[in-house]
């Protein structure tokens, strides 16, 4: 049995990691969250409507607000017209993978591999379930 619920250990660890993303994200042209996470997939994609729909499900949000943040990332300059991804997009998101890795290695320096691959597993599942659970 764990020492303390686990709902308010991954509440807390979301509202400490957040602020950081924010943080990092506040020296970019990159505008928030959302935008940071369209990137990202965006990157990994070339088919268009596969990225709103990739988008939507990681954002848990329906199309009109993937399409607003497109946009958002058009007017900004990270993403042309056709919602590929600019060289000014290309440069602030490996930019910000930089910053992220470094500031992954400074959280998790000193803990044992094999803890971290099970903290790692662990929340893949509870993930997964809620996922599941989101689309029930």
């Amino acid at each position: 049995m764990p020492a303390r619920p686990l709902p308010p250990v991954i509440g807390a660890t979301e509202n400490a990691l957040r602020p950081l993303l924010t943080h990092a994200l506040a020296a970019s042209l990159i505008g928030g969250y959302e935008e940071w996470v369209y990137l990202n997939v965006r990157e990994r994609s070339d088919d268009p409507a596969l990225v709103e729909e990739l988008v939507g499900d990681a954002l848990k949000q329906p199309g009109e607000v993937v399409t607003a943040v497109r946009a958002r990332l058009v007017d900004s300059g990270l993403l042309d017209t056709e919602g590929s991804l600019t060289a000014s997009g290309r440069e602030q998101v490996n930019r910000l993978r930089e910053t992220v890795s470094e500031m992954t290695q400074a959280l998790t320096a000193g803990i044992d591999p094999a803890s971290l691959q099970a903290t790692i597993d662990t929340l893949d599942i509870v993930r997964t379930r809620a996922d599941q659970l989101f689309a029930s």
